[in-house]
């Protein structure tokens, strides 16, 4: 009862105040509109509330609620812009204004992630931190120039600057990845969501990673800042080093057992490409799915690795891709496809003749390029419980390999090589008991 007294409190208060709004359109597209409510950033401690809306251009279904279907979303999303990373402590569902859904959780109970790159999330954050951190800028620049009329030397920041140096840039992969996504490498990783992504955000001026903002800190797959220093780059990077269940893998002994065959839909076709340093990684447009352990992940993006990152019997393929998908609380599963050389894939064909050659923004692609060119028929799978492959390395997620390769021409391979400029997997890692299922 005192939670659901806290749910119409909250929502009660948010209509009474709705008409002092101000709703600024942070993302658009094709599917639907994102604002975020410029009145209600507040910052709270060491967080940064704001109310968020999602307007969608079709129905969405309710992921708890299948039957229910939603149009419009209001959400209170918590940024902990520090480290880049968000919580939802309010969801209220509306279909053609009526409230269909509710639900909260009060946030310090709540779990906090770091969004999958390019998703409403992460966007959100990118927008609530930027304005923030701007203004704060005048109080933080008042209190330079009285240290400096003190004969303490501090520069001015002037709050344009501010906002120059902390304009919100695209994520890389997904696994977030990506990052491995996944940070999902996301465009990862942040933008992982790379699961290398397949998720996985993160670096440099030329580096996706530091464009999504979730990075700050160079990294690289070589040198001192390669994989085997991951760790050491930065705090948030520690499970690089001390996490117990690591992706990649060497799979070898498995145990069988009853897997569910993969259901899921299939049928959107890729959006945008993009050369973020690390991999090279298409977006896919809204609406395909896949079902696992009775939960419903969104597919964010494709990116890929040469050589492959998971192995098989000890045995590496000269490409690997990694289908990040991403559920509405952040969880992640990836869809690992292994390349062999052999005929040239039609999916990779496509994706390869708009494929940029040095770090780039997203480029619309051209053609329709569907998941379904670069999955095999056969959906037979091993399937264990892993990271992102990329930094920040965060464990808990849900890794499916297909048993069966796909085949892409030494061509292929090679312009996929000549793109990145240097091979992009990291090398595998630890069972320490983990046990790989078939």
């Amino acid at each position: 009862m005192h939670k659901l007294a806290a749910i119409l409190f909250l929502y009660f208060s948010f209509i009474a105040n709705s008409s002092a709004a101000v709703w600024v359109k942070v993302n658009e597209n094709s599917t639907s509109k994102l604002l975020v409510d410029k009145q209600s950033i507040l910052q709270k401690e060491q967080l940064t509330r704001a109310w968020v809306k999602i307007e969608y251009k079709t129905p969405q279904k309710n992921i708890e609620s299948p039957d229910k279907e939603y149009d419009l979303s209001k959400l209170l999303w918590y940024f902990d812009c520090p480290v880049q990373k968000t919580a939802t402590s309010q969801v209220f569902q509306y279909m053609n204004s009526r409230l269909v859904y509710s639900a909260g959780i009060d946030v310090k109970d709540a779990e906090f992630i770091e969004p999958v790159p390019e998703t409403d999330l992460d966007l959100a954050m990118r927008y609530v931190c930027t304005a923030n951190k701007l203004a704060k800028a005048p109080s933080e620049a008042k209190t330079a120039e009285t240290k400096s009329a003190s004969g303490t030397s501090a520069a001015t920041a002037k709050p344009e600057e501010t906002a120059k140096q902390n304009e919100a840039k695209p994520a890389a992969n997904g696994e977030k990845p990506v990052t491995n996504t996944v940070k999902p490498e996301g465009k990862p990783a942040n933008g992982k969501i790379d699961s290398s992504a397949g998720a996985k955000g993160k670096v440099a001026a030329k580096d996706s990673h530091a464009k999504a903002g979730a990075h700050d800190v160079h990294w690289t797959y070589e040198g001192k800042e390669g994989p085997e220093n991951w760790g050491k780059l930065k705090p948030e990077f520690a499970a690089c080093d001390t996490g117990r269940n690591q992706s990649p893998i060497n799979i070898d002994a498995t145990i069988d057992a009853t897997l569910k065959p993969l259901k899921g839909i299939q049928k959107y076709t890729a959006k945008d490409i993009v050369n973020n340093g690390h991999t090279v990684q298409a977006s896919f447009k809204e609406g395909n799915m896949l079902i696992v352990d009775d939960m419903n992940f969104k597919m964010k993006q494709v990116h890929f690795h040469a050589p492959s990152e998971n192995t098989i019997q000890g045995k590496p393929f000269p490409l690997e891709a990694h289908f990040v998908h991403a559920d509405a609380k952040g969880n992640l599963t990836v869809i690992g496809v292994m390349f062999k050389e052999g005929k040239a894939n039609a999916g990779l064909e496509k994706l390869w003749a708009q494929m940029p050659n040095e770090v780039s923004e997203p480029i619309l692609l051209k053609t329709k390029v569907s998941a379904n060119e670069m999955i095999p028929e056969n959906r037979d799978y091993y399937r264990f419980s892993g990271s992102l492959t990329t930094p920040p390395c965060s464990e808990g997620v849900r890794w499916i390999i297909m048993k069966t390769p796909m085949t892409a021409s030494k061509e292929q391979i090679e312009a996929f090589k000549k793109a990145v400029h240097h091979h992009n997997n990291r090398p595998v890692q630890p069972l320490n008991g983990r046990v790989v299922v078939e």
